[in-house]
C-alpha cells in the first residue's frame, strides 16, 4: 500500500516557509494558529524528521524541510494544474489566464493574438502583466502567470521556452543626423554618441551591452527609457541615437521620421519565444494561447530578417 502524504498539511507547510510566519500563515489560510501548529507538528510525526525549529518568533527551516518543500511546491503546482485542466474542459475556457509580455509585445504582439483568443474563449477572464524578460522569467517560476512572451536569454533551465520568432535591433537615428548623411558608420563613432536605449534590466540592454564589448568598446553616454515610443521620439528630434529591433521602427522608417544606419558585419539578433513552468501541463486555453502567438509570429515580417 503507498503511503501519501496528507496535501492540507502540505499546503500549511509550504505556506509557512513563504510566509515565515504561523500568525501570517493561518491569516493566509484562514485557519487558527493551533491548527497549523498541529498540521506541521503531524506532518513531521508523519515522516518522522523536523522540518522548522523556533527561535523565539523566528521560523528556520531544517535541511530536510528544504528537500521537501522544493517537492511539495512542485506537487501543489501540479494539483494545481490538473484542477485548471478539468475546470477547463467543464466550463470551456470560462477560467482565468495570466499572460505576461515585454511592453512592445504588448503593444506589437498582443493585440492580433486577443483578438483571435477571444473569438475562441470570450468568457476566458485575463490578465495581462507587462514586464521585462528577467522579472517575467521571475514570475513564470513563482507560478504568479502563467505564460510569458519574452526574448530567450538562452540559459533558463527552469522554464519551457517555445520559439516564436527571431529578430534584429539595428542602428537608428533622426534622418538629420551626421550618421544618415554617411550611410554606414564604425563602433568607434556610435560609442561617442549619446544613446537612448530600453531599460537597463532587460535582456535587450544586455546584448546592447555585450555588443559593445565585442568591439572592445564599453556603454558610457547613455540614458535609459521604459516605452519604445518615447525612445523613437527623442531619436526623432536628434536627441541621440539607439539601436531598435527593426519591426518596430519599419513604419518610422518608412515615412522618413528616422533613419536606418549600416554598422558593418555584426549583427544583434534576438529570440523571442513563449514560456512556462518546466512542470507545468497545459490547460486547453492555455495551448490554444500558445498555438494563437506562434500563428501571428509566422505573419510578423522579422521572418524577412
Amino acid at each position: 500500500m503507498i503511503e501519501t502524504i496528507d496535501s492540507r498539511q502540505l499546503l500549511a507547510f509550504c505556506t509557512l516557509v513563504q510566509t515565515g510566519s504561523f500568525t501570517e500563515t493561518a491569516r493566509e489560510l484562514n485557519l487558527t494558529q493551533s491548527a497549523i501548529s498541529h498540521s506541521v507538528k503531524n506532518l513531521e510525526e508523519d515522516l518522522r524528521c523536523q522540518l522548522v525549529t523556533r527561535t523565539g518568533r523566528k521560523i528556520h527551516i531544517t535541511d530536510d524541510g528544504e528537500e521537501l518543500y522544493r517537492d511539495a511546491q512542485a506537487i501543489l503546482n501540479q494539483m494545481e494544474s490538473a484542477r485548471g485542466r478539468i475546470q477547463d474542459r467543464a466550463n470551456l475556457g470560462r477560467g482565468k489566464l495570466r499572460i505576461g509580455a515585454s511592453t512592445t509585445a504588448c503593444q506589437c504582439i498582443l493585440p492580433n493574438v486577443l483578438r483571435e483568443f477571444n473569438e475562441c474563449f470570450p468568457d476566458c477572464i485575463l490578465s495581462i502583466v507587462p514586464a521585462d524578460t528577467p522579472a517575467l522569467l521571475g514570475m513564470i517560476r513563482r507560478h504568479e502567470i502563467d505564460l510569458a512572451i519574452v526574448v530567450d536569454p538562452g540559459n533558463s533551465k527552469d522554464v519551457t521556452i517555445k520559439p516564436l520568432f527571431s529578430d534584429e535591433l539595428v542602428l537608428v537615428t533622426s534622418p538629420i543626423h551626421v550618421f544618415a548623411q554617411q550611410g554606414s558608420v564604425k563602433m568607434e563613432q556610435i560609442a561617442k554618441e549619446r544613446l537612448v536605449l530600453y531599460n537597463k534590466s532587460s535582456h535587450t540592454f544586455g546584448l546592447i551591452q555585450q555588443f559593445f564589448r565585442q568591439s572592445k568598446l564599453a556603454l558610457q553616454n547613455y540614458i535609459e527609457l521604459g516605452s519604445m515610443e518615447a525612445i523613437k521620439e527623442l531619436i526623432a528630434i536628434n536627441y541621440g541615437v539607439s539601436f531598435l529591433a527593426s519591426w518596430v521602427v519599419e513604419n518610422e522608417v518608412n515615412r522618413g521620421s528616422l533613419a536606418r544606419i549600416q554598422v558593418g558585419r555584426h549583427r544583434i539578433h534576438r529570440e523571442w519565444g513563449i514560456c512556462y513552468a518546466n512542470e507545468k501541463k497545459l490547460s486547453i486555453t492555455e495551448e490554444t494561447f500558445l498555438g494563437i502567438c506562434e500563428s501571428v509570429a509566422h505573419t510578423m515580417p522579422t521572418g524577412q530578417l
